[in-house]
């Protein structure tokens, strides 16, 4: 077990009777396990990047998390639909579920970590994303549209006369 050793000095001003300031000065040694061994390792992010669903979606604002400009986000954007559009773009990555963006109290859907092998800035990988997500929303929604439509279609009125 490691041992970490610190030595830490502060004084205290102490008031006395007679109205003089005192300045007692005092060195303590502290002795105790750090801390590593009870953390989870964590995970080596050199050539990575974390790439939060919230940088994309175009339904919150810019102190909400955003990072692109709000006509190339999309809205509702998942982890899922992230990593769709790193496969597109024939980037590596991975999602880490049950994470919460630190802005947002509430969703915990996870982002995603890319490897970046080129060295590209954050800016410009997700401006890359942006384009595949906003077309994997616009397949999404356009079949949402047609599975409304068919369904709709298939339903008919009460035929017959009145009375």
């Amino acid at each position: 077990m490691a041992v970490c050793v610190s030595l830490m000095k502060f004084f205290i001003v102490h008031l006395s009777p007679k109205g003089k300031v005192k300045r007692v000065h005092f060195e303590v040694k502290i002795d105790f396990p750090t801390q590593l061994e009870r953390l989870v390792p964590m995970r080596e992010k050199k050539g990575k990047l974390i790439i939060w669903p919230a940088y994309l979606d175009s339904k919150l604002t810019r102190g909400e998390g955003r990072r692109i400009p709000i006509n190339l986000g999309a809205p509702d954007v998942t982890a899922d639909i992230l990593k769709q559009s790193a496969d597109m773009r024939g980037l590596e990555s991975e999602i880490e579920q049950g994470k919460r963006y630190p802005r947002q109290a509430v969703d915990r859907g996870g982002y995603l970590v890319i490897e970046n092998p080129e060295g590209h800035k954050k800016k410009r990988l997700l401006l890359m994303l942006a384009k595949g997500v906003r077309k994997i929303v616009s397949e999404r929604k356009a079949a949402k549209a047609a599975a409304e439509l068919k369904k709709t279609k298939g339903k008919k009125g009460k035929k017959g006369r009145r009375k």
